[in-house]
């Protein structure tokens, strides 16, 4: 994703109901919220008046990419060390 966009998504709000932000959500997901149920109990996403029918979609996007973002960096080989 360009810088560009990703500062775009930061200040998008996701959760209208409650004014949060996908900035807000990445940096709670960053600090190990990693369901949405964590999510709403730390930032209280899901929880305004539409019980989370328009922004649970969005965040469990967002949980998924970042998951399969973390699963692909911990695949990558770790380089060797050179042999003298």
């Amino acid at each position: 994703m360009s810088t560009q966009k990703q500062m775009i998504d930061n200040f998008k709000k996701v959760c209208i109901c409650r004014s949060v932000t996908g900035g807000t959500i990445m940096k709670a997901i960053r600090e190990g919220n990693l369901t949405f149920a964590a999510l709403r109990r730390s930032i209280r996403v899901g929880t305004g008046n539409c019980k989370a029918k328009r922004c649970r979609p969005k965040i469990e996007a967002q949980l998924k990419l970042y998951k399969e973002s973390l699963e692909a960096s911990e695949e990558k080989p770790k380089a060797s060390a050179s042999h003298v």
